[in-house]
């Protein structure tokens, strides 16, 4: 058990608060079930349910708040009585189903239930709820597999890797049930590739193209199905899956990740982002669902490997391109007018408050463009795909942040606060004093109940000047402190050049209406090099319009700078702000991300523009 009291704990408790404690907003995504309306537009209402109750079993098991798991525990009841007699639960009908999202869908409500079942204090409740998922995937199975429709066909959208990624609930489900039917069925979609015509787990173990060249390139769903691998992977021993899986992730970490932790220029796809971070694309990019399942998948990796280079991914997805797309002042996106009143004509809909923004800026732009996933739900109310996520994120982060087994605790992440575990059967608490991420010191005190031999993993930051990896301190413990010291240069980060004409990736649809992806050649353009970013230790900085400075002007950055110390910037509330001076004289602010652009009005920049 951990509680801690900074970045973190302050991200939980602002979802629990303002979104996953409101019995309504529960009620309405199941009521979803009921109305069954997806079919009409081949919408995805019925992720949004299981996606927040995913997050909120993980906030739920930090924050261990009885008012939040009650709240939880009526929600997964009143879903499962919107199982049709046969075990059918879709917001499609039937008419419509097995179509676009519905697999999707229905694989959250699935996935949902099995992190509830991690949380639940209620044997026969357990029992119960394993029944209704059993009944729910036997539905889907009499319709889907050899013989029937194909798990690929069952949607019109990025040749299936949606309705793919199904493959994880089914393969925790027969973890759960020993039913080898649940194991066939896991087989048959492994099997069948992924995509169709198109072997996703293939191409990762041959580790040949990068993922944006596989020929599908949506960034979330993919990784969804790479999660499931890694679950087959658990229950059959197959080491090629395994081999898949490590190949995957470490080409996405060689190709896609940006200097804020998330993927894609082209909003959700992933496109090479690495060397395409400063093109100036007229569209929104770095959705916050791709950077939330890319930490979710690190902290499995994690899990696999105990490699910290997952560890760092992990952190440089939350203190950036995450704390930066929460909706703190409470904003409402100037887009639900654009495109449910203007666009799609709705007479009036219910103002929303969603408590984070959907897609981040790295070149010269704003936050708050637009809701990603948005759709209009029964009440005229509307919601959106990352807003449901959002829990995942910092519940990922809070689970995999110290852990521990019969012989050692691993300190992945630092924060003040406090975390109580077991080596062996002795009671150890581990006290950590830190202001970190701004400051890179840290003093761990060990407190044993009884003097006991195990290893302190601690990790060292990729991006410190140390060795990485983690420092090991083996000895016996009782009471002991350990003291830490990063320093935390300023590093100054400038666009990599393309060696090669790359594969741009959009959407387009082919002869049989699948969204796909469109090849074409993109060249460099020599303006695309003129632009600067800064990091110092885990944070990206950012020039925030409202500092004084223009986000969109030119910015002549040296390598020297101070923390500015008790100073106020009119309008900016940060982490760290730090002053330049430029060779003309002129001085301004930069500001870490995460604070950046908060007012959802201001041009902000992590990428920007240099001489």
């Amino acid at each position: 058990m951990i509680q801690f009291h900074g970045l973190a704990d302050q991200a939980a408790r602002f979802l629990q608060k303002e979104q996953l404690s409101d019995p309504a907003l529960w009620s309405k995504f199941v009521e979803t079930f009921r109305v069954q309306e997806d079919g009409e537009n081949q919408g995805w209402r019925g992720e949004f349910w299981g996606k927040m109750m995913r997050g909120g079993a993980l906030v739920c098991a930090y924050t261990q708040d009885p008012g939040l798991y009650q709240i939880l525990t009526d929600s997964v009841k009143d879903m499962m009585t919107a199982a049709e007699p046969d075990g059918r639960v879709s917001t499609y009908t039937r008419e419509t189903e097995f179509d676009s999202w519905d697999l999707w869908s229905r694989k959250y409500v699935i996935l949902a239930c099995e992190y509830y079942l991690e949380i639940c204090k209620d044997e026969s409740l357990k029992k119960e709820i394993i029944q209704f998922i059993s009944r729910c995937a036997d539905y889907i199975i009499d319709h889907i597999g050899p013989g029937k429709k194909s798990i690929t066909s069952a949607s019109r959208s990025w040749y299936g890797i949606n309705s793919s990624s199904i493959l994880e609930p089914i393969v925790r489900l027969y973890k759960l049930t020993a039913n080898p039917k649940y194991l066939d069925f896991a087989t048959y979609i492994v099997e069948h590739g992924g995509a169709e015509n198109i072997n996703i787990f293939e191409l990762a173990y041959e580790n040949k193209l990068y993922p944006y060249q596989y020929g599908v390139s949506k960034a979330y769903e993919m990784t969804s199905c790479f999660e499931g691998l890694l679950e087959y992977y658990y229950v059959t021993g197959i080491e090629k899956y395994k081999t898949a899986v490590i190949n995957y992730a470490q080409a996405v970490l060689d190709s896609e990740i940006s200097i804020i932790g998330s993927c894609g220029v082209t909003h959700e796809l992933f496109d090479h982002t690495r060397t395409r971070q400063t093109v100036r694309y007229d569209g929104v990019m770095q959705e916050t669902c791709v950077t939330v399942t890319w930490m979710k998948f690190c902290s499995r990796l994690l899990e696999l490997t105990g490699e910290s280079i997952y560890a760092d991914a992990m952190e440089q997805s939350f203190y950036n391109a995450y704390l930066g797309a929460f909706n703190t002042e409470r904003k409402e996106c100037p887009y639900v007018y654009e495109k449910f009143i203007k666009k799609m004509g709705y007479p009036r809909y219910q103002p929303t408050f969603l408590p984070l923004d959907s897609y981040s800026p790295l070149t010269p732009g704003k936050r708050g463009q637009k809701i990603g996933g948005s759709q209009i739900l029964h009440d005229l109310s509307y919601y959106g795909c990352c807003a449901c996520i959002a829990a995942a994120g910092v519940g990922v982060f809070l689970q995999k942040a110290v852990t521990a087994d019969e012989n050692s605790i691993t300190v992945n992440f630092f924060e003040n606060g406090t975390a109580e575990a077991m080596v062996g059967e002795t009671p150890v608490t581990l006290r950590m004093e830190t202001a970190y991420p701004t400051d890179g010191k840290i003093r761990l005190t060990v407190e044993a109940e009884k003097p006991v031999t195990f290893t302190l993993k601690l990790r060292n930051p990729g991006w410190s000047e140390g060795p990485k990896g983690y420092a090991l301190y083996t000895k016996e413990w009782s009471r002991d402190t350990v003291e830490l010291s990063f320093e935390m240069p300023l590093k100054l980060h400038y666009p990599e050049h393309w060696e090669k004409d790359l594969v741009y990736t959009d959407t387009s649809k082919n002869s049989a209406g699948f969204h796909c992806a469109l090849a074409e050649k993109v060249y460099h353009k020599p303006e695309e090099d003129h632009y600067v970013a800064v990091t110092r230790g885990p944070l990206t900085l950012a020039a925030d319009s409202r500092t004084g400075k223009p986000a969109d002007s030119v910015f002549d950055i040296k390598p020297e700078a101070a923390p500015v110390a008790n100073e106020i910037i009119p309008g900016v509330d940060c982490l760290l702000k730090l002053e330049f001076t430029a060779e003309n004289g002129e001085k301004f602010y930069l500001v870490d991300y995460s604070s950046a652009g908060r007012d959802w009005e201001t041009t902000i920049a992590a990428w920007m523009p240099t001489k």
